[in-house]
């Protein structure tokens, strides 16, 4: 019997409708594969660029303390799917948050989520997910938003 190729999912959010949809996605990838998901909810400063387009909060406390309530539903629901989860939020840099869980938890596959942003502030701020997709040591799933289609 083949074991699945995805043991450990780890899926970033920064509370964004982006993230959740991502989230979403490794949930069902991990009911699938029987996979232990681990949900990384990272708190990052807000920026001149994030902030002039209505992302990002004003408060880390407040964007910390809206995640803690969004992992305990998340966790819920998870338990009720017989859905191995566990959840993190961290401070900082996404791209070298997730790395660092990456290879710290021996991650098979990393789930981020994709908005199109300008061109401005990409070159300003960059993207996570391109980030990601070119530093790391595993298997990586970019989900784009329903809205970016």
């Amino acid at each position: 019997m083949e074991t699945a190729p995805f043991k450990t999912i780890l899926v970033g959010d920064n509370g964004t409708s982006t993230a959740e949809h991502a989230v979403s996605v490794a949930l069902s990838l991990a009911r699938g594969l029987k996979s232990r998901v681990i949900v990384l909810g990272v708190v990052t400063p807000p920026s001149a660029e994030s902030q002039a387009e209505g992302y990002g909060m004003d408060d880390p406390a407040k964007a910390r303390d809206l995640l803690q309530k969004k992992f305990a539903v998340l966790k819920r629901t998870a338990n009720e799917e017989g859905i191995s989860l566990e959840t993190h939020i961290v401070d900082g840099d996404p791209e070298k948050n997730i790395e660092t869980f990456a290879d710290q938890e021996s991650v098979d596959l990393i789930v981020v989520g994709h908005r199109d942003v300008s061109r401005v502030r990409r070159w300003l701020e960059g993207s996570t997910s391109e980030d990601v997709v070119k530093k790391a040591k595993t298997s990586v799933l970019v989900v784009r938003n329903e809205i970016d289609r």
